[in-house]
């Protein structure tokens, strides 16, 4: 993770992670494996060498991400280990695309203020939605779709007017060719999430065949 350097003014604004625009809230979710970010093109943009806005140091393959709203280096994203490029997403969705199907899941609680998410969960949903998936997280089982955690106290400061603490888990599955995984808070315990994450993270695993199956089998599996 790059620390953010003296002199990059951040400008704390509570749209990006506020409540309001969701019922249940998401959060910043990004996996401890190399991945690309595809980013929403509504929001950031890559510059390269000879923008006044590049800075070398956030440079991945030659270029740099810029949140073109809040006019600042998102050094949000950048705290994910291993980005190996920046690609313009095609569904303006931000997402951390990564190739495998075992890796460690970093839930982020970054945001401007010190905070305490409660209700904090991890949602899977296979693609195709057909797909009967078999998903572990830290060695257990999974009887459904979606994994619980602690509540996460966000209270280190990591710069620029900036909290950032985070939870983790290990996290391996099967059964489809990829899962698209997003975190939030179930605020009416139904381990369910409506509406449009700001980042997910699309797991690819093409190597493991699909397995179909009637959809009241997957009603009964995965009710959660």
């Amino acid at each position: 993770m790059k620390s953010t350097k003296k002199g990059i003014v951040l400008v704390p604004v509570l749209a990006v992670f506020a409540s309001t625009a969701f019922a249940e809230p998401s959060y910043l979710i990004y996996p401890n494996s190399p991945a690309v970010f595809r980013y929403d093109p509504a929001r950031y943009e890559t510059v390269t060498a000879g923008d006044p806005k590049f800075d070398p140091s956030y440079s991945v393959g030659s270029v740099m991400l810029w949140d073109r709203i809040e006019g600042r280096l998102p050094v949000e994203i950048y705290r994910a280990p291993l980005i190996t490029s920046f690609e313009e997403s095609t569904n303006g969705q931000s997402e951390f695309v990564t190739v495998g199907n075992s890796f460690e899941i970093i839930v982020d609680g970054f945001g401007p203020a010190p905070r305490t998410i409660g209700g904090l969960c991890v949602r899977f949903t296979p693609e195709p939605a057909q797909a009967l998936v078999q998903l572990t997280t830290d060695g257990n089982l999974c009887t459904g779709l979606t994994h619980f955690l602690p509540s996460l106290e966000v209270e280190t400061p990591s710069g620029g007017g900036f909290y950032a603490d985070t939870s983790r888990f290990m996290f391996s599955w099967m059964g489809a060719s990829q899962l698209r995984i997003v975190a939030f808070s179930d605020k009416d315990a139904d381990g369910a999430f409506d509406g449009t994450p700001l980042f997910s993270i699309v797991a690819r695993d093409q190597t493991v065949p699909v397995a179909e199956t009637s959809w009241g089998q997957i009603k009964a599996m995965y009710r959660r």
